[in-house]
């Protein structure tokens, strides 16, 4: 960059935190992603609606000579958005030397994508606490379970961070770290906090091998199986063998209150069984899994996925549950009466799969490793992992 563009005094800088604060709480502001096109059409601030999101080239910004050249009005706030927080910080400078009111995200979209918010959750019976840690970039979710002293950590992401922050504050002894499958959307911290923490880390079997060419995963972990229980303060989390969306899914059940779905069910849909091209296969999986929860899930029983696709599945407050009685009416996976029209389903909502989970799937069963930079371009974006559909025409369940 210019000399001239270096700031000449401190640029405003918003941490990820205080801007999802600023968000929620519907503070007039816009976006200014000063990244290349490619960039954001790979993975941008989604909260913010599309009309408040402009993407233009820091280089046009630093030539610019005043703000209604770049259609900004000075009077609402402009966030500006970078790889790392570097770029944005120069641009919010010369923007601020225009008459703006500019900030620079702090970090910048590697930041943004790595925040995880933890929200306390009512907990169900069996469990004294919940906590539900959401990336709000990714829109994934990871969990602490406790019980008296003891926890458990579920599907955590690469930053172990705010889960030993939170098990530190609380005092609780972490007894195990979980994941509900072999992740492809998101570098898994399961096998890291479980050796940061000195507890064991647990997955089912049929997920520590590569979907794609059944490679042996190099993963030290403990096998997950049907009914197994994990051990929690004196009661048990046990284990629901739920593939589909990978061969060795698993749900774990807090008696019959509370399920943790992974990426077998969410709140609006259901986790979409192509992302190692076998789809033929794994629908059929998935539509077995399915139909066993019906007959055996109660009404009141609280869903906790693994991720959400929209704002709109978010309770006031911001967490992520559903009850299962409603998402019977509601969600349209749940809504069929037969197999052939579920493939049906399946097949008519099919969308290419990210080029990068193959790649996230073997870093995650430790066959490749992946440094900083290469596993933000990775996450780079928000999930897709469901199934997105409209309910079927076809008579409800």
């Amino acid at each position: 960059m210019p000399d001239n563009t270096i700031p000449d005094r401190p640029v405003p800088e918003v941490s990820p935190a205080d801007f999802l604060g600023r968000i929620e709480r519907g503070e007039p502001l816009r976006v200014l992603d000063v990244r290349s096109p490619d960039a954001v059409a790979g993975g941008r601030i989604e909260l913010i609606p599309e009309a408040k999101y402009h993407n233009i080239p820091g280089s046009r910004i630093l030539a610019s000579a005043a703000l209604d050249t770049l259609g900004l009005d000075p009077a609402i706030p402009v966030v500006v958005v970078c790889g790392r927080g570097n770029d944005s910080r120069y641009c919010a400078a010369h923007l601020n030397r225009l008459g703006a009111r500019a900030t620079s995200l702090a970090g910048g979209m590697s930041s943004w994508m790595g925040l995880a918010v933890p929200r306390e959750i009512p907990p169900p019976p069996g469990l004294d606490r919940l906590v539900q840690f959401d990336r709000v970039g990714k829109g994934s979710l990871g969990y602490i379970l406790v019980r008296g002293k003891e926890a458990i950590v579920i599907d955590p992401g690469r930053d172990a961070r705010p889960y030993t922050d939170l098990l530190r504050q609380s005092a609780v002894n972490p007894v195990a770290v979980a994941d509900t499958h072999a992740h492809a959307d998101y570098l898994s911290g399961g096998a890291s906090l479980s050796r940061a923490l000195g507890v064991p880390y647990h997955l089912h079997p049929a997920d520590g091998v590569s979907p794609y060419d059944g490679s042996p995963g190099r993963l030290d972990f403990r096998p997950l199986g049907e009914g197994m229980p994990l051990r929690l303060g004196g009661s048990a989390v046990s284990v629901l063998h739920t593939p589909g969306h990978s061969p060795g899914s698993v749900t774990f059940m807090i008696g019959r209150d509370a399920a943790f779905t992974g990426d077998f069910l969410f709140v609006a849909s259901i986790g979409r069984p192509d992302i190692a091209d076998r789809a033929e296969e794994w629908a059929g999986d998935l539509w077995r899994s399915l139909l066993r929860v019906k007959r055996e899930w109660p009404a009141y029983l609280r869903v906790f996925p693994a991720h959400y696709a929209s704002v709109g599945e978010k309770k006031e407050g911001g967490s992520v549950y559903g009850l299962f009685g409603d998402m019977l009416r509601e969600n349209p996976s749940l809504q069929f009466a037969g197999e052939p029209e579920f493939r049906t389903w399946v097949r008519s909502n099919a969308r290419p799969v990210p080029a990068a989970y193959r790649t996230i799937k073997e870093i995650n069963l430790a066959l490749i490793e992946a440094g900083r930079e290469d596993a933000d371009r990775l996450e780079a974006g928000k999930n897709e992992c469901a199934i997105s559909g409209a309910s079927p025409s076809s008579s409800h369940f």
